[in-house]
């Protein structure tokens, strides 16, 4: 794509966006503007549009507002942790995304004492959870996208469902109706309420649950990329549909501007995911069981990806073993 077609592209993106979420001129009742106000604009937009690989941190807070769960006293006060949290780069070059996931148990300094990961979100919330990552990778996301159980199961029954492999026989109860839901493995069509109980489901599995969880949230969040690529028509309103149901520091203009070019060259889209390092013990000092706080593995991760490479090449993933 050249760079003033992607510039129309953003330039037209951002129209649509303003009209989907309601944006409105000062001064509405002034003409359309000429073809030489119309340049100055893309040109304006093309100052702004760059080919840099940037990060994003995707988070799944594990708040029970809203859900079944919320007279819990354990929950009640609302707050939540980031008990999903992904780092994805995204590549407007080559079209490369990689997704990789952040242990919730990663050992981690904050307000001078060592917490899990996912703490840091409930004690200082998302700008909080974004220095964390910094320290621990090396890297600074330029965006967040942070959604909670209701939102991330409204998300996907806009989006009319995703399609997903369930890697073993699995039950849970969903957390926002309250009632039973049971996945078969193997390739399916999911709604809302199965791919959140794909997404929270880990004692299943024999070993190393949460990082054998972590394959299935970077699987999901992959197949709602490739749903939006496979559906051009409907781009604009499928990256509408996650600003609705996440918060963001993501502009729209911007954001719709981005998943309207990776549309536009679906055939080149590729993807790489794996996890940082997940092995870990319980800490004399805390007594949590904690993951090891390995940034040097981290530095190889991401200089892994970074070069286009595959980060289980650095850090393989956990076998899939059910539990008895």
């Amino acid at each position: 794509m050249s760079k003033f077609k992607r510039v129309a592209v953003f330039a037209a993106c951002a129209v649509f966006a303003c009209a989907a979420i309601g944006c409105q001129s000062s001064d509405s009742q002034e003409s359309e503007p000429s073809d030489v106000q119309l340049m100055e604009t893309i040109e304006g937009a093309a100052d702004e549009t760059g080919e840099a690989p940037f990060y994003v941190l995707v988070v799944g807070n594990d708040s029970r507002v809203n859900t079944t769960e919320i007279d819990n006293p354990n929950y009640s006060d609302g707050t939540g942790r980031s008990d999903t949290a992904m780092l994805v780069r995204v590549d407007p070059s080559t079209y490369q995304v990689a997704i990789v996931s952040i242990p919730r148990d990663t050992a981690t300094p904050y307000n001078g004492a060592t917490v899990k990961f996912n703490e840091v979100y409930r004690q200082g919330g998302i700008e909080a959870t974004m220095q964390a990552v910094k320290d621990l990778t090396g890297v600074s996301p330029q965006y967040y996208l942070d959604m909670g159980f209701v939102e991330f199961e409204q998300f996907v029954n806009d989006l009319g469902g995703v399609t997903a492999n369930v890697p073993i026989d699995m039950s849970l109860k969903d957390i926002v109706s309250g009632g039973k839901v049971s996945l078969s493995a193997g390739s399916q069509d999911l709604d809302g309420a199965s791919a959140l109980v794909l997404a929270r489901s880990r004692k299943q599995y024999a070993d190393d649950q949460d990082a054998c969880r972590q394959i299935q949230d970077r699987q999901l969040v992959e197949a709602a990329i490739r749903k939006v690529i496979a559906d051009p028509a409907n781009a604009a309103a499928h990256a509408q549909t996650l600003l609705s149901n996440a918060d963001t520091n993501w502009a729209a203009d911007d954001l719709v501007a981005t998943v309207a070019d990776f549309v536009d060259n679906g055939d080149k889209v590729s993807f790489v995911s794996g996890t940082g390092p997940y092995a870990g013990d319980v800490d004399a000092e805390t007594q949590l069981w904690l993951t090891t706080r390995d940034e040097a593995t981290w530095k190889q991760v991401i200089a892994t990806v970074e070069a286009g490479g595959d980060p289980t090449s650095v850090v393989p993933l956990p076998d899939i073993v059910p539990a008895e």
